[in-house]
């Protein structure tokens, strides 16, 4: 009988250490599947997310540049703006809105560094006409420390850029690293039990 016992045992045993081993072979197999997948479905949001921060960075290092600011052309000034505009429209399509929300963000960085691109260029025409006039000294003096003035706020503006960048590169990165094989956990609310109904007594 003992022997029985064991030998019954030892199936049982085996059976079961070749259930858990199939099941998890499957759901190996079902992950591999899934990160592949969402592997292809994330590819046009990556493509989309590098063209926007790369042209961020672009800006960024136009203004930040070690050999000295350049003022901007109106033309520069249109094209960077179109092309910005572009790949907002290309970028929110895609999602998702945890994503749209900083790129957002990172947007108006872009496009206030822009318009403080052309208030420097207008600032530094008008400090030109001033310095060629007869205007006295103060007068030239005054016309460039509101040039001064205009280029350190373009640094400011370039400076919050950079944390916009950083901030939409975070929230990027984590939704692209998202492959869908990480288990998630069911939110406390959905696994409360409804509350029963009243009985209503019969009349």
């Amino acid at each position: 009988m003992e022997t029985i016992v064991a030998v019954v045992g030892t199936l049982l045993g085996a059976l079961a250490g070749a259930v858990i081993t199939g099941w998890w072979q499957r759901e190996g197999v079902r992950m591999t599947v899934r990160a592949e997948y969402n592997k292809e479905r994330h590819q046009p949001r990556s493509d989309a997310y590098k063209a926007f921060i790369r042209s961020a960075i672009s800006l960024r290092e136009r203004v930040l540049n070690n050999d000295g600011y350049e003022d901007s052309t109106e033309d520069e000034e249109k094209r960077l703006r179109n092309e910005i505009n572009d790949l907002w429209t290309e970028l929110v399509f895609l999602g998702p809105d945890s994503v749209n929300v900083v790129a957002s963000v990172l947007l108006d960085n872009y496009l206030d560094v822009i318009r403080q691109m052309t208030d420097s260029r207008h600032i530094r025409n008008e400090c030109l006409r001033v310095i060629n006039s007869d205007a006295s000294e103060e007068a030239q003096e005054g016309a460039r420390q509101k040039y001064e003035n205009s280029l350190h706020n373009l640094d400011r503006l370039a400076s919050e850029l950079t944390l916009g960048i950083n901030a939409f590169a975070g929230v990027a990165t984590a939704f692209l690293n998202d492959d869908g094989t990480t288990p998630r956990r069911t939110p406390f609310w959905k696994k409360r039990r409804p509350l029963p109904s009243p009985i209503l007594e019969r009349p």
